[in-house]
């Protein structure tokens, strides 16, 4: 009795596991041959076409090379990457052109998987830069002063996304490698519940203009975790655009955003938010991450009107290197703006923003800046320690650590700056600049001036209202710890600072109001 029981029993679980365990469309059963200079596309085909037929399933690419035209995913279908195989990306197919390698659209539970590798195989060639790139002009003219070569990288021949997912649900991506991708290598548009994880991205960190590593646009509830990601443009961006990039098009937020424990490198911004920003960005989490070797640690840049909030940045490292002009960033720990990206377009917010607990060394000016009449709002920065070291390039624009411009509440808390006194850079000013900044609190801030024998102060306050500075530091060999200037300058109050390292404690600029600055300095 009791075996026979033992027996329903077992029988009942092999079931209920026969259920479990999808079925199994190896590619090579329809006709791929594992040779590169087969064509796979029709094999893969056949291979989905079956899986779909059947109501999903496990498509398998065994160990091999497989050039392949384009795949597409359908509900329930999983594509499986063996260790040891390598899909190649052809582009000669016109139908495949404004796609993904791997496209899927309306789909519902699907996955890519595996300890395979896709390689987009995209193509670059070096010439004559066309000047089309507003967001550099600057840095353009900077470069030409300083006699750099106007050449940069261009893609030749057609592009394609590596993985376009369109309005998609419950998604997975585990384990795959993805390098050489000619434009993203991953787009996720319009989609719901994604998870990524354990993904290994990689582009030319010199030629692979475009070729982002993973872009959530217009995408919510997603989660990614301990991916590699070295990439010659953003390694991991958020956007709210349309799907064909144009103004006006549908767009959906993106919320609810886990970034975590991921090695970045990248050309541009390691963690970006922007610049397309047609819906809001709310409840976003970059932490516990490695940036090394990247041209900007964290960046946002609003410029289409919706809002951004709630986003955090905590528990970084970063080893930020200048890159050729061509790539946006100047190697700074961060970079927000409020911007308009034309005249007509309507003015956007960036509200409720975070860092915490971050170490970079950086070459850039670190920024939160507005180019509009509306002030960023609520930027907290804490336990923030900036070491700034010598520009790479001949190309230098950078004069100060930190700079913020058109902030309304702001708070430095345990704030540290440390200068490179073996190679300063003749242009480095100040530690701490803020302009027209209001409501703020300057707490534990330990800084002195860029330049040993320098007049300049380390902070730099212009037309700042309703702020505190207190339990801050001038560090040993500071000349002017503070200098306040600007008629609009109003309601500030000193106290309990420890200036006795300065030679110069405060200078307050004959512009400013007669009582609008309180002070009382400790340890003089």
């Amino acid at each position: 009795m009791k075996k026979s029981i033992f027996l329903l029993i077992s029988l009942a679980w092999l079931n209920v596991l026969a259920q479990a365990i999808p079925p199994v469309y190896n590619i090579r059963d329809y006709g791929a041959t594992g040779h590169k200079s087969d064509n796979a596309t029709e094999a893969i085909a056949k291979a989905i076409a079956a899986a779909k037929a059947a109501g999903g399933g496990l498509v398998q690419v065994p160990p091999g090379d497989y050039t392949c035209l384009g795949i597409v995913l359908y509900d329930n279908i999983t594509l499986q990457l063996d260790a040891g195989a390598i899909l190649y990306f052809d582009l000669p197919n016109p139908d495949f052109k404004a796609r993904g390698f791997i496209y899927a659209e309306n789909a519902r539970n699907i996955a890519i998987q595996g300890r395979g590798k896709i390689d987009g195989q995209a193509c670059y060639q070096w010439t004559d830069y066309n000047y089309g790139d507003v967001e550099i002009a600057k840095e353009v003219e900077i470069a030409k002063k300083a006699g750099v070569e106007m050449k940069r990288s261009y893609r030749v021949g057609k592009s394609t996304f590596g993985v376009l997912l369109k309005e998609c649900e419950n998604i997975t991506i585990d384990d795959v490698t993805i390098v050489n991708t000619s434009l993203w290598c991953m787009r996720i548009w319009g989609c719901n519940g994604l998870k990524i994880r354990g993904v290994t991205i990689f582009s030319d960190l010199k030629m692979g203009v475009n070729s982002d590593g993973i872009d959530l646009d217009g995408t919510s509830n997603a989660h990614i975790s301990g991916c590699t990601i070295s990439t010659g443009d953003d390694a991991i961006c958020l956007k709210s655009g349309s799907w064909d990039f144009k103004d006006s098009g549908k767009a959906y937020p993106t919320e609810n955003i886990l970034v975590d424990n991921c090695i970045l490198t990248s050309s541009s911004t390691a963690l970006m938010i922007g610049t397309e920003t047609l819906q809001p960005m709310r409840h976003i989490l970059f932490t516990n991450c490695v940036i090394r070797n990247a041209n900007k640690g964290v960046g946002i840049n609003v410029q289409d009107g919706a809002t951004i909030s709630d986003v955090t940045f905590s528990n970084l490292t970063m080893d930020l290197q200048r890159r050729h002009w061509n790539w946006w960033g100047n190697a700074e720990a961060f970079y927000f703006v409020l911007k308009k990206r034309t005249p007509a377009s309507p003015i956007g917010t960036i509200r409720n923003v975070t860092i915490d607990n971050v170490t970079a060394y950086a070459q850039g000016t670190s920024r939160a800046i507005t180019t509009v009449d509306k002030p960023i709002e609520n930027l907290r920065i804490r336990n923030l320690q900036i070491f700034m070291d010598p520009e790479a390039t001949p190309d230098k624009r950078t004069a100060d650590a930190l700079l913020f411009s058109g902030v309304d509440g702001l708070i430095l808390e345990n704030v540290t700056v440390h200068w490179n006194d073996r190679k300063p850079e003749p242009a480095w000013q100040h530690a701490l600049v803020m302009n027209r900044v209001s409501n703020f609190r300057l707490r534990d801030i330990s800084v002195r001036q860029a330049q040993l024998a320098s007049t300049l102060p380390a902070i730099a306050l212009t037309d700042c209202t309703n702020g505190i500075i207190s339990e801050s530091m001038a560090q040993p060999k500071t000349g002017l710890f503070l200098s306040i200037s600007g008629k609009d300058t109003k309601n500030l109050l000193l106290h309990t600072n420890y200036l006795r390292n300065a030679r110069q404690r405060i200078a307050i600029g004959k512009d400013v109001g007669k009582g609008m600055v309180v002070y009382k300095l400790f340890a003089q």
